[in-house]
């Protein structure tokens, strides 16, 4: 291989080192409805013992940035046992993100199942009224949230009934959410309990500078060499 071509093959391989590393900044916080930990919870479930997928609850947000996309890396929410009371043997969760549709959840835009055992997840049941707090971190291949636009969030627990699982109340919210039970969609007239994280999108304008940049010194390379 040529003085040259090994010069913009280092250049080509930088380049791509930074176009990959490029999303990792530190996660902040995307959206947020802080738990009123008040015991009331919607019922979200998975029921791996029989019933199935018969209730989902969903809330909707935006990210609070007006300009900048954001990867999805990390999800909390609040929720409890009740009918009876727990604790539960959950065994994953399936998050999912979906469109809007006249202001109602969509179609599925992004849904993925974690189980217990996945390194970013965390659980505290030790909360007023014996709800929990949950963690979803370091999400990978999250889907990636654009700014002025409207999703929807659920989170359901792949747990045999009895007990049911419930999702918990927020606040900060617009009052809005929605609940299929068994095949029938209510709403609510609550916000439930989550915060989202996300990690800043590299900003394609740095990005187009930096090849640019790359092409150039690898053009005055070629001269130098030639």
């Amino acid at each position: 291989m040529g003085s040259f071509n090994r010069l913009l093959f280092a250049a080509v391989a930088i380049t791509l080192l930074l176009l990959c590393g490029a999303p990792a900044f530190a996660d902040v916080e995307v959206y947020m409805q802080p738990p009123t930990l008040n015991g009331i919870l919607y019922a979200s479930q998975n029921d791996v013992g029989g019933f199935g997928k018969f209730a989902t609850v969903y809330d909707n947000f935006q990210i609070y940035s007006h300009t900048t996309p954001y990867y999805l890396d990390d999800v909390e929410w609040f929720g409890g046992y009740f009918n009876p009371g727990g604790p539960g043997n959950i065994t994953g969760w399936t998050i999912s993100l979906y469109a809007d549709n006249a202001g109602q959840p969509g179609g599925v835009l992004w849904s993925r199942n974690f189980g217990v055992t996945y390194l970013g997840y965390m659980e505290n049941c030790n909360l007023p009224f014996g709800m929990c707090s949950y963690d979803m971190d370091g999400i990978k291949f999250g889907s990636t949230l654009m700014p002025k636009t409207t999703y929807w969030l659920s989170v359901v627990p792949d747990i045999t009934f009895p007990p049911q699982w419930g999702w918990g109340t927020g606040v900060m919210g617009d009052n809005l959410a929605y609940q299929d039970f068994f095949g029938t969609r209510s709403p609510l007239g609550v916000d439930l309990a989550f915060n989202v994280q996300g990690i800043p999108t590299p900003d394609p304008g740095t990005l187009i500078l930096l090849g640019t940049g790359i092409l150039g010194l690898a053009g005055t390379l070629r001269r130098r060499l030639f």
